[in-house]
């Protein structure tokens, strides 16, 4: 986990590349520790595994993030399902336009609620919510859609949690805008990190939408807090 942490976290969102996994997951890993994170081992149509690794708890004062999982519309709906399998870097709004919590949101704002990364008891903290939203995934052989910031590929370094080779995945998974010192470096506009999720039997979409509690709701053309 140490490694993970230097390597990965705190680091500006300019030196990975912004966009979308297409692939379905295979498996994950519940977070833990003081820097918990939630690991899925996702594949693409070439067999090529990553992972995504979701932050559920804040370093940053209130810690519960807050959260919203439900059904969604995106509006790009027709050119998400034509992405290729894999992943797709998205620069300059090509070849579709990113996430934006703020300026073009897919969830109501009031809808979301502080909650922990793990609590004694069922159904009732981010670990609990975020497997049950996965494992129906697996079930029904969906198609996840992970917005965020790409890492690696780590040519010689097998991934941390999963053991494949070459390591990379998605991090970041969550708003990217309004954050406060030390992560302003990270803010952006139409760069926020969620996972749709496209039941293509039901042709029925739910998001994963994440977002840190000190972040700012009111953002400049740069992301950054503008109140």
């Amino acid at each position: 986990m140490l490694r993970e942490i230097i390597i990965r976290e705190g680091t500006p969102v300019s030196r990975y590349r912004y966009g979308v996994l297409k692939a379905r997951a295979l498996r994950s890993i519940h977070g833990f520790g003081s820097q918990p994170h939630f690991h899925i081992c996702l594949q693409d149509d070439r067999n090529v595994l990553y992972r995504s690794s979701i932050n559920i708890k804040s370093k940053a004062y209130p810690s519960e993030l807050l959260y919203w999982i439900g059904p969604c519309i995106p509006s790009e709906t027709e050119s998400l399902k034509s992405l290729p399998s894999g992943f797709t870097p998205i620069e300059n709004g090509l070849p579709i336009r990113g996430l934006d919590f703020v300026r073009n949101p897919l969830f109501h704002r009031e809808d979301m609620v502080p909650l922990p990364a793990s609590l004694p008891g069922p159904d009732n903290d981010l670990n609990e919510k975020i497997v049950a939203l996965i494992d129906k995934a697996i079930q029904t052989k969906a198609e996840l859609y992970v917005f965020g910031d790409s890492w690696g590929p780590e040519l010689k370094t097998p991934d941390y949690y999963f053991g494949f080779l070459p390591g990379h995945g998605l991090h970041n998974i969550h708003m990217n805008q309004g954050n406060e010192r030390p992560w302003h470096d990270d803010n952006g506009t139409f760069r926020d990190g969620a996972i749709l999720i496209h039941d293509t039997g039901e042709d029925r979409w739910t998001g994963l939408f994440l977002a840190f509690q000190s972040q700012s709701w009111q953002t400049d053309e740069q992301g950054h807090a503008a109140d």
